[in-house]
């Protein structure tokens, strides 16, 4: 299964691009959700940026030259009650500039102040982002700040009436100038923005490719069908795992498309939160079983000796077992010093969420080296998060279980495990992170709630006014 810290970065990603399209309820099981509140998402900066590059072109029969800054800052604006999901980037901006022109007449030096709002539809629909060219208005104010007029250089006597004379004919040729530079800048720094964003949603893209590859590679041969809408006041992402006919059908799309949004109760934000991560205990066994044969793969075999558990126990951090003087699952076979532990059959992990505690159950065979092997046990692991000092949270075992129909193998098996009763599972986790898409911002773990089959995670997103990210 995912570490904590994993997945932090698979909510990051989803949080930058989660894919859209809305599944058949009656035909699917939802094995994840993630409901956002739109208000704040709206509220953040996602982006800001400050470029200064050389001027060298021609206007009005002048030839430019100087120097410009471009500073740019792009929000999210979500359309409510969209499905898919539609969102268009704001980006404002302000170019500065300190020019020189020149042409037959007069020397122009000017400072411009420019500003800019471009807005870049965007749409989500399970597979790709569609994209709309972006659209906006700018408004130019460049201002002469000297101006020497050729006759004056070339007659001095002349100078004072020549320099007020060509002044005058730049001032009255201002409203000329701001459309000619408002024109020049539609032509050169919106394009620009707009190929930067198609960009930046092409890798996005690519990224979501990656992410299903990997969930394909993880849950084997179930189905899934993404989906991302909005409601009034939330946008609500979903993966449901679905049959083939589900998938298959083309109807399921489209008749949903104008149906009225309903987000499930267990997502549904609470006033303090920003965000809500659901993750089904469904989802949570296929990925514990899939870890699991993972591993007995790489093993090589579906028995794993004491020896091997013992290195598996050190890995992970549980009951302070180093793994450096314990030879190798995936590498050579280890002996068995008492006994081996065999899975005979595959799926035998079960996740349970509820009151509380998150129950890991493991179907299990205990092989002696001596005597006959036991029946199946079933052994419940019971795991707790806690919070520790420094902003940081940890998962412990808070109970240890075993079961079958051989009283003196469950005894025996759960005296060998109540010792990792209080222990930590892993390492300390930090309660923030710094997502590298919101700029001196931070997501913040607030709460953790297992029951009714779910985990759900409770975000709060917190960023800076100025400043870096300090604790």
């Amino acid at each position: 299964m995912f570490r904590p810290g994993e997945l932090f970065m698979l909510l990051t990603l989803l949080f930058s691009a989660v894919p859209g399209g809305i599944g058949s309820a009656a035909a699917s099981d939802r094995w994840l959700s993630l409901s956002l509140r739109s208000a704040r998402l709206q509220a953040l900066v996602l982006d800001e940026s400050a470029e200064q590059n050389p001027v060298r072109k021609r206007l009005l029969n002048s030839q430019v030259t100087g120097e410009q800054t471009t500073k740019t800052q792009t929000r999210l604006r979500i359309e409510p009650n969209s499905r898919p999901l539609k969102f268009e980037l704001q980006t404002t901006g302000v170019v500065s500039s300190e020019t020189t022109g020149l042409n037959a007449r007069a020397i122009v030096d000017s400072s411009g102040q420019h500003r800019f709002e471009v807005l870049k539809p965007l749409w989500f629909d399970g597979t790709r982002f569609r994209t709309q060219k972006g659209y906006g208005v700018i408004q130019a104010f460049q201002w002469p700040q000297r101006v020497s007029s050729v006759v004056g250089r070339q007659t001095p006597a002349l100078a004072v009436l020549g320099d007020r004379l060509a002044w005058n004919q730049v001032m009255l040729m201002q409203p000329q100038i701001n459309r000619a530079v408002a024109e020049d800048l539609s032509r050169d720094v919106l394009p620009s923005l707009d190929r930067r964003v198609e960009q930046r949603f092409a890798e996005l893209e690519d990224r979501w490719r990656v992410l299903r590859a990997e969930q394909s590679d993880w849950l084997g041969d179930a189905r899934f069908r993404w989906s991302a809408w909005s409601t009034a006041t939330e946008v609500c992402f979903a993966g449901d795992r679905v049959s083939d006919a589900a998938v298959q059908s083309a109807e399921s799309a489209e008749s949903v498309r104008g149906a009225s949004v309903a987000v499930p109760a267990a997502v549904q934000l609470q006033d303090a939160e920003d965000g809500v991560l659901v993750i089904s205990e469904a989802a949570l066994s296929a990925l514990g079983n899939k870890f699991l044969e993972r591993f007995l793969m790489k093993s090589g075999s579906r028995v794993l000796t004491d020896t091997a558990l013992q290195g598996v126990l050190g890995e992970s951090g549980v009951g302070g077992v180093s793994t450096a003087a314990v030879a190798g699952v995936g590498g050579v076979a280890t002996e068995a010093v008492l006994y081996s532990v065999e899975f005979p059959q595959p799926d035998v992990v079960d996740v349970e969420c509820a009151a509380g505690v998150i129950g890991v159950q493991l179907r299990f065979r205990v092989l002696p080296r001596v005597g006959q092997p036991s029946d199946e046990l079933q052994l419940r692991v019971e795991l707790r998060g806690e919070i520790v000092e420094s902003g940081f949270w940890r998962v412990v075992v808070s109970g240890v279980d075993v079961s079958g129909s051989g009283t003196a193998w469950t005894n025996l098996v759960k005296g060998a495990l109540q010792s990792f009763v209080g222990r930590s599972v892993l390492s300390d986790q930090p309660r923030e992170i710094l997502p590298a898409w919101l700029p001196r911002g931070r997501v913040r773990l607030q709460q953790v709630e297992s029951a009714a089959g779910q985990l759900r995670l409770s975000l709060v997103v917190r960023q800076d006014e100025a400043g870096g990210r300090g604790d």
